[in-house]
C-alpha cells in the first residue's frame, strides 16, 4: 500500500474508502470518487465491507466471552469507530488497536479519548514486530503473551513475502496459547471478469494492488499457525448470512462464499 497517499487528499486511500464503505465521515472527496466508481461496478462491495466489520464484531465477542482472552491485539484497525472491538469485547478486555496513517492514529488517539484499557499505536502491520517490540506494549504483554491477535481484511492487500514474514514473527513474538484470527480474501471466483479487472486496476492505480490468492495458498503462507477445530468458514457462514443475499453478479464476481473466509489460527 503506497504511504505517500495516506495524508494526500489528492490520491484515494484504500483505508478512507473502507471508512466510506462503513459509512463513516473521516474520507475525502477523492475517496469518495474512487469508492464510487467501485461500487458502479460491484454494488455488493459496501455489503461485503459491512460483512467484514460484523463478522469483526462477532470475533471480538468469541476471543473474550468464549474464549477468555483478556487481551487483544488488532492490526490495521482504521479508525475505531462504527461499533469497533473495544464496544463488544467483555468489560475489561485490553484492546491494543494499531495503524500505518499517522492521520488515523491521532484521529483514533482524539475518538477513544480517556477510554479504559485501550490504546492506539501507529503500527505496519506488514511488520508486526514494530508493535510487538515497543516497551508500551511490551509492559501490557507481560511474560506470557498469551494474546488474540486480529489480522482482519489485510491480507489481499499483502504480497506472498509480507505476509509470510508477517504471520511467522506473530507466531515467534506470541506465546503459544495465543490465537489468531484471520480473514483470507479467497480468489472463489474467476479474477478474468472483466469489472473485476477494472475494479483491481483502480486498487494498483492507487498503490494498493490487491493479491488474490487460492484457500490452499493462504493455509501454506500463514504456517506456523494452523485454523482450529472450526476450519475456515466463509463470511456468510460465520456470520450467518443466507447465499440468497448475494445477486447473480456478485456470485460470479465474489465467490459463493462472500469473498473469502475466516479462522481463528493457532500454533
Amino acid at each position: 500500500m503506497s504511504k505517500e497517499s495516506i495524508v494526500d487528499a489528492s490520491v484515494p486511500s484504500a483505508g478512507r474508502m473502507y471508512d466510506y464503505y462503513l459509512g463513516g465521515h473521516h474520507n475525502f472527496e477523492v475517496d469518495r470518487q474512487a469508492a464510487g466508481r467501485v461500487l458502479e461496478l460491484f454494488p455488493f462491495t459496501a455489503k461485503f465491507v459491512r460483512l467484514q466489520r460484523w463478522c469483526l464484531q462477532d470475533i471480538g465477542h468469541e476471543l473474550t466471552y468464549v474464549r477468555g482472552f483478556d487481551t487483544i491485539i488488532d492490526f490495521a484497525s482504521g479508525l475505531p469507530t462504527q461499533d469497533h472491538l473495544h464496544m463488544v469485547a467483555k468489560e475489561g478486555t485490553t484492546v491494543i488497536y494499531s495503524d500505518y496513517d499517522p492521520v488515523v492514529v491521532e484521529y483514533a488517539r482524539e475518538i477513544l479519548g480517556d477510554t479504559p484499557n485501550v490504546y492506539f499505536f501507529e503500527a505496519d502491520a506488514r511488520r508486526p514486530d514494530q508493535l510487538l517490540k515497543r516497551p508500551e506494549v511490551e509492559r501490557i504483554l507481560g511474560v506470557g503473551r498469551k494474546v488474540a491477535i486480529i489480522y482482519w481484511g489485510i491480507a489481499a492487500f499483502l504480497t506472498d513475502e509480507e505476509l509470510s514474514h508477517a504471520t511467522k514473527v506473530l507466531g515467534d513474538l506470541t506465546g503459544p496459547d495465543s490465537c489468531l484470527a484471520f480473514n483470507a480474501q479467497a480468489a472463489d471466483a474467476t479474477t478474468t471478469h472483466p469489472d473485476a479487472m477494472k475494479v483491481l486496476k483502480i486498487y494498483e492505480q492507487m498503490g494498493s494492488p490487491i493479491h488474490l490468492r487460492t484457500h490452499q495458498q493462504y493455509l501454506d503462507l500463514v504456517k506456523p499457525w494452523r485454523p482450529d477445530s472450526q476450519g475456515f468458514k466463509s463470511l456468510l457462514e460465520w456470520h450467518g448470512f443466507a447465499e440468497s443475499e448475494l445477486g447473480q453478479e456478485d456470485r460470479d464476481v465474489f465467490g459463493p462464499t462472500g469473498a473469502g473466509y475466516g479462522a481463528y489460527l493457532i500454533k
